[in-house]
């Protein structure tokens, strides 16, 4: 049943009775409208309201698909399933099956993701496999780091996979175990190595930065003596936040970057 076309309908109902509202409070009263109308028996629900309909689902498979067919049409899942889902394990672990099935949809997959993270159930290994799958669509990839972010317990899983990533995957892995707030040798040498490369060199001293081991100005300051000036203002930054100061560089004679910025 596709609760929120049901909302749909009581919502365009209230808006067509209440005239003149404030526009700066549409949400907050789309909220007020929702909650009440959760609980008010429906008719197209057989006279039950909405969240006594949903509680009474017991099978998992029956929720997901509830939960997904908003989404199948364009919309978001109900609240009230994704409540429910949080609350019974076969569910949760039906959910999972589903963001990890390239068969679905990127927005079945990611509206999953959203709804295993807001019901504090997050398959963190699950979440990693498909951050590094190359085969993983962008959007889901984004949803899945923004909420890896928010892990503390996961740099064990991160760190075993430093040996053996590489481009751009090695900047995500990077931004996720600093991120992380742990220190280890193994991570600090990582960010450090990628200075090495110059398409990365500008992201690296930003996370060496939030890293905050002071031991990476003596890398950032020799490399800031024959960079160009666009690389040199970010280790110069990074350099300060970790408690150095590097020496000013004055001639930037033929450097483009530098003229763009002078208007020359």
């Amino acid at each position: 049943m596709n609760l929120e076309s049901l909302f749909e309908k009581e919502l365009r109902a209230y808006f067509g009775t209440h005239k003149g509202l404030d526009p700066d409070k549409i949400d907050d009263i789309a909220i007020a409208v929702y909650n009440e109308w959760s609980d008010k028996p429906c008719a197209e629900l057989g006279g039950k309201s909405p969240r006594a309909f949903v509680a009474e689902i017991d099978d998992p498979g029956a929720l997901i698909d509830g939960a997904m067919e908003s989404v199948r049409r364009g919309g978001e899942p109900s609240p009230l399933y994704a409540e429910r889902i949080a609350s019974m394990p076969a569910a949760v672990s039906k959910l999972t099956e589903v963001l990890s099935d390239s068969a679905e949809s990127e927005a079945v997959r990611t509206a999953a993701a959203q709804m295993l993270s807001r019901a504090e159930k997050l398959p963190t290994r699950e979440f990693i496999e498909l951050v590094f799958d190359p085969d993983t669509p962008t959007d889901l990839r984004e949803t899945l780091i923004d909420r890896l972010k928010y892990e503390k317990d996961i740099s064990g899983a991160l760190i075993e996979r430093i040996p053996e990533t590489e481009g751009e995957s090695k900047m995500i892995l990077a931004e996720l175990l600093v991120s992380t707030g742990v220190t280890d040798d193994r991570i600090f040498e990582m960010l450090v190595g990628m200075l090495d490369d110059r398409v990365s060199l500008p992201f690296a001293s930003q996370l060496l930065a939030e890293y905050g081991d002071p031991r990476a100005i003596e890398k950032l300051s020799k490399l800031a003596e024959t960079c160009d000036y666009a690389d040199y203002t970010e280790l110069r930054n990074a350099v300060e936040m970790l408690g150095g100061e590097l020496t000013l560089r004055l001639n930037w004679d033929g450097d483009g970057t530098y003229k763009i910025i002078k208007g020359e």
